[in-house]
């Protein structure tokens, strides 16, 4: 009877340790997530006139009211439509301006111009316009350009409910030389049309930090942009 007792114990302890074995220990654990989110820095596209704010660029009907426009580039008076000859001394209006709209970043604006015609034909760069040192080429007449890059020296400052144009366009006309003749209009490649091209960059002005960008920097981006670098 002595032993039986040993026996009944023994199973008993077998089976409590069996018990501790198969059970699930809970222990002690925290689970945390952090989500931030960003903000994306941009340049937003204009839609007043840039010589009368209170003027929108658009009809009723979101038709264009008049000159061409891509983006952020404006040209007030050109029209597509018309024709445009080529004749000695004839002068051409053409107005690029460059536009942020509201939202925008402070910007760099820089443009460049492509023209496949000869130094007969021409412009004169308005007030608050530079050309970039190396980057032009000249027209026929001193002061004159017919291609080349060109910065806006105020750059334009971006508004949370408006836009911001540059005041006054790259240049207001091109002009043809009196004593051009057809081999000035006849463009260095052959085959291809005469064309002048206006390409816009806008690069930030400031940093995260709201300090300046370095301004080689910028029109190191400008070139890249323009694949003259």
């Amino acid at each position: 009877m002595k032993n039986k007792k040993k026996v009944i114990a023994l199973v008993l302890a077998v089976a409590l340790v069996v018990a501790a074995v198969g059970t699930t220990l809970a222990w002690l654990t925290a689970k945390n997530e952090i989500k931030n989110t960003f903000t994306v820095g941009t340049f937003t596209e204009p839609t007043t006139d840039p010589e009368d704010a209170t003027e929108s660029l658009f009809n009723e009907n979101d038709e264009l009211k008049s000159g061409t426009l891509d983006g952020n580039l404006y040209e007030k008076s050109w029209d597509s439509s018309a024709d445009h000859q080529l004749i000695p001394g004839v002068e051409f209006v053409k107005d690029p301006y460059i536009g942020i709209g509201p939202g925008s970043e402070d910007g760099v604006v820089y443009l460049y111009v492509e023209n496949n015609l000869s130094n007969k034909v021409y412009f004169t760069i308005n007030t608050g316009w530079e050309a970039v040192a190396n980057e032009t080429t000249a027209g026929s007449v001193a002061g004159t350009y017919t291609s080349g890059l060109f910065k806006y020296t105020a750059g334009l400052t971006g508004s949370a409910s408006a836009d911001s144009w540059t005041s006054d366009p790259l240049f207001s006309k091109v002009v043809v030389s009196a004593d051009a003749n057809t081999a000035d209009f006849t463009p260095a490649t052959p085959g291809e049309d005469p064309t002048i091209t206006v390409k816009s960059f806008i690069h930030q002005a400031k940093d995260a930090g709201g300090n300046p960008i370095d301004s080689a920097t910028i029109l190191t981006a400008a070139k890249e942009a323009f694949e003259l670098a």
